[in-house]
């Protein structure tokens, strides 16, 4: 789970770390992936990006195939505005 947190996480239109929950059966994991988006980013499209980098990487870096990604957008976070 931790290398699924650390390849999730690897993007700036997330306000923070992400909540990973994962079963794992052999070499087949199924994953649920909570994430806070910065608003205003398009979160369907971080929201795909996540799931299709969680699925490459964690079978590259493991060897395990990741065949299910369940993403849930658990916040949005403004972005902060410069001068305030």
């Amino acid at each position: 789970m931790k290398i699924a947190t650390e390849v999730a996480g690897a993007d700036d239109r997330l306000a923070e770390q992400p909540q990973v929950t994962a079963s794992v059966s052999g070499a087949v994991a199924a994953v649920r992936l909570g994430i806070a988006v910065r608003y205003p980013a398009p979160v369907r499209q971080v929201a795909a990006e996540a799931r299709e980098r969680l699925m490459s990487r964690v079978r590259d870096l493991t060897g395990i195939a990741v065949e299910n990604v369940d993403v849930d957008v658990v916040r949005l976070v403004p972005k902060r505005r410069s001068g305030l």
